[in-house]
C-alpha cells in the first residue's frame, strides 16, 4: 500500500533543481516532478530522503503509461514502497574536472523483482565485485543507466528508460550478464 498525501508547495524550486521523473510500484505508476533542494544528482538527493520523497505536478498513468485524468498538485510517496524512480530522458551532469575524475567500468546486470524485470548498466569501481555490491544494503537505491523495464503480469508491457534508481529491497534476484566470473 502506498503512504501518499497530497502537498502544498510553499515557493517554487529553480528550473535546475527540478527532474521529471517517473515512479514505479508493483502497482503503480505516477509522473512527476522532484525538485532535488540542491543536490546535483537525483540519486544523491533520493538516497538522503528519510522516508518519503515528495512529487510535484503529478499525473496518475495506467498500466501501460499513458496519462490519466488524475492530476494532482502534489504527492509525497513512500520510497518502501517504490520499486523504480526512473526518467526517460537523464538529465545532463555538469563537466567534471580531471582531479575530481573517478575512473569506472560499466557492467551490464539484470534483477528480477515481485513484479518486474530490470536491465540495465552499471558503474563500479574497475576492481569491485558486481556481486558483492548487488548484494550490498548501501545505497538503498542502485543507479542504472540505458535500462530496460518488462512487467511480470504483462509481458507485452515493456519501456526503456536512460535512467533508473532500482529499490535494492525489491530485488529477489540479480546477475550480471557480461560477467565473466
Amino acid at each position: 500500500m502506498i503512504d501518499a498525501y497530497t502537498l502544498t508547495r510553499t515557493e517554487q524550486a529553480p528550473a535546475a533543481t527540478r527532474q521529471q521523473v517517473e515512479v514505479i510500484g508493483t502497482h503503480l505508476r505516477v509522473s512527476g516532478t522532484v525538485d532535488l533542494h540542491g543536490f546535483g544528482r537525483l540519486s544523491d538527493y533520493v538516497s538522503l530522503q528519510p522516508g518519503s520523497v515528495p512529487l510535484w505536478d503529478v499525473t496518475l498513468l495506467n498500466r501501460r503509461g499513458m496519462a490519466t485524468t488524475d492530476v494532482l498538485p502534489g504527492l509525497a510517496i513512500r520510497l518502501s514502497d517504490l520499486t523504480l524512480i526512473a526518467q526517460r530522458e537523464a538529465w545532463a551532469q555538469p563537466a567534471v574536472g580531471a582531479d575530481l575524475f573517478v575512473d569506472k567500468v560499466r557492467r551490464k546486470v539484470m534483477a528480477v523483482t515481485v513484479g518486474h524485470v530490470i536491465e540495465g548498466t552499471i558503474a563500479l569501481y574497475p576492481s569491485a565485485d558486481l556481486m558483492a555490491y548487488l548484494q550490498g544494503s548501501e545505497p538503498p537505491f542502485l543507479p542504472l543507466v540505458d535500462a530496460r523495464v518488462r512487467w511480470l503480469a504483462d509481458r507485452r508491457l515493456k519501456t526503456q528508460y536512460e535512467f533508473v534508481l532500482l529499490n535494492r529491497s525489491h530485488v529477489v534476484a540479480f546477475t550480471g550478464l557480461d560477467q565473466t566470473e
